[in-house]
């Protein structure tokens, strides 16, 4: 196994725990991002949103790409192994650019900038570290 291949691995590790932990505690997510479930008392709801989304999502989307890293990295054609974190990096890096987009453009819809220039290097530099694997494939 490369370098690539482990770095990548414990990332996507990271963040299936991280949905793990979201599935069993939507409330502990909703802290994190600073979202609120609707507080309309004839809509209740948004917990759904949270084990779903930053909780299911996360969890087995991450899962999976790390099970078939494994999977591909025991043969000696490493670009399977580009090919199958690209898909979830690139995600990462986009969503980076969202976030930058949010930052620069809805200034008065936000609260402020908060976290967000937080947030924004740490889904860029994920993306990287998930796409490591091509590190090799290129080298």
């Amino acid at each position: 196994m490369q370098i690539g291949e482990v770095i990548s691995l414990v990332v996507l590790g990271a963040y299936a725990v991280l949905g793990a932990m979201t599935v069993l505690s939507p409330a502990w997510m909703a802290r994190i991002v600073r979202l609120v479930e609707d507080p309309d008392p004839e809509k209740p709801g948004g917990f759904s949103e949270f084990r779903a989304t930053f909780g299911g999502l996360f969890m087995f989307s991450h899962m999976m790409t790390a099970a078939l890293l494994l999977t591909v990295s025991q043969s000696e054609v490493n670009l399977l192994s580009v090919l199958v974190v690209l898909p979830l990096a690139a995600g990462w890096i986009g969503a980076a650019f969202g976030r930058t987009l949010s930052l620069l453009l809805d200034k008065q819809k936000n609260r402020g900038s908060g976290m967000i220039p937080v947030w924004i290097p740490m889904e860029f530099l994920s993306g990287l570290a998930i796409a490591a694997p091509i590190l090799h494939f290129m080298g």
